[in-house]
């Protein structure tokens, strides 16, 4: 058996339930992983508020680092013992709010050793999304400029740092408050000047300031890892066959109206738009379109361990209980979090 922190019904923190499950068994091509620690993204809480309906009860949780303690017919690329970091896009026996899942070897990679358990959690999900945005759909090049919403988090930590390693020459990047500011300065590098404070500023007073820190001139890409109105203030400051980038689902109010040329900005600058869900190929594909995400997992990690990235802030909780992952929520919901919380599953 094994202890599992699940969701019988949609609602708030108080739905995070502890329980017992039957340990999972690894099938043909998958490995078994025993799970030492699991990141909670937005997508969890949106989950378990119902926002995407869904089957219950359900385990969530996406991404996860451990050990592999057992094998399926057909792995050789994996054994036991192996230290490991997975993605739980798409399919699996259960989410990371776990001890052990069983995943297709297709998810897995090999965890760098200079990285803990809880760093290597936090990078699966955040880092191909990033990776996703940055190098596949807005094709950022050296000499680019950006501007990025929601810099401080997960996705945002990431997609700075490829950025910085693609030779952007300028980053602009929103900041809620003190503590953001100063980790986007000292910890990944943003200039103080181009970081911009967005609360009590309305959308036209950003979108002077944002182009006014890049040299007077629109950018070259934007990327909405926050929602909301930063979805509306990435298609005005966007430049000329510039590109906008979302992983966020758009207000109800929003009509981005494309081919609109009186009231849509990317009309008038022959910008393109899109959006990034990284679960596309895992959810919607088979087995012959999963091999791509260990591919990106393997180079994000190479990354990593040669120290060309670093992996993103953690905020550590320590204990495997209903009530860590309720505070873990609790959070993250609130918002002000640099970098990703990481909940400890197990201890190595």
């Amino acid at each position: 058996m094994m202890q599992v922190i699940e969701i019988n019904s949609f609602g708030g923190v108080e739905a995070l339930q502890t329980a017992c499950r039957q340990k999972p068994e690894p099938g043909a091509g998958e490995v078994r992983i025993a799970i030492y620690a699991t990141a909670i993204n937005p997508v969890d809480y949106k989950i378990r508020q119902g926002q995407f309906g869904g089957d219950l009860p359900t385990i969530l949780g996406q991404d996860l680092a451990g050990v592999i303690d057992a094998i399926g017919q057909g792995v050789d690329d994996f054994r036991p013992g192996d230290e490991v970091c997975a993605y739980l896009g798409g399919p699996k026996s259960n989410g990371s709010y776990a001890e052990y899942v069983c995943v297709s070897t297709c998810f897995v990679c090999k965890k760098p050793s200079n990285l803990s358990f809880a760093q290597a959690a936090a990078i699966p999900l955040a880092g191909l999304t990033a990776h996703e945005s940055v190098v596949n759909k807005a094709k950022v090049q050296a000499g680019d400029s950006v501007f990025i919403a929601g810099g401080s988090g997960g996705v945002g930590s990431m997609a700075i740092q490829l950025c910085h390693s693609l030779g952007v020459t300028s980053i602009v990047a929103t900041a809620g408050g003190d503590r953001s500011a100063n980790y986007l300065e000292e910890e990944l590098g943003v200039p103080a000047k181009q970081i911009i404070r967005y609360k009590q500023r309305s959308l036209e007073e950003l979108e002077e300031r944002i182009k006014a820190v890049n040299g007077g001139k629109p950018v070259n890409a934007a990327f909405d890892f926050a929602g909301d109105d930063m979805k509306r203030l990435c298609c005005r400051v966007i430049g000329f066959e510039g590109c906008v980038v979302s992983i966020v689902e758009e207000p109800s109010d929003f009509n981005l109206d494309l081919f609109n040329g009186r009231q849509s900005p990317l009309f008038a600058r022959s910008a393109s738009f899109h959006f990034e869900f990284l679960a596309a190929r895992a959810l919607f594909g088979g087995p012959k379109d999963w091999p791509i995400y260990q591919q990106k997992l393997d180079a994000l990690m190479q990354l990593l361990e040669t120290g060309h990235i670093k992996p993103p802030a953690i905020t550590a909780i320590n204990t495997f209980s209903e009530d860590s992952f309720r505070t873990a929520h609790t959070m993250l919901e609130q918002g002000d979090i640099q970098g990703k919380i990481v909940v400890s599953v197990a201890s190595p």
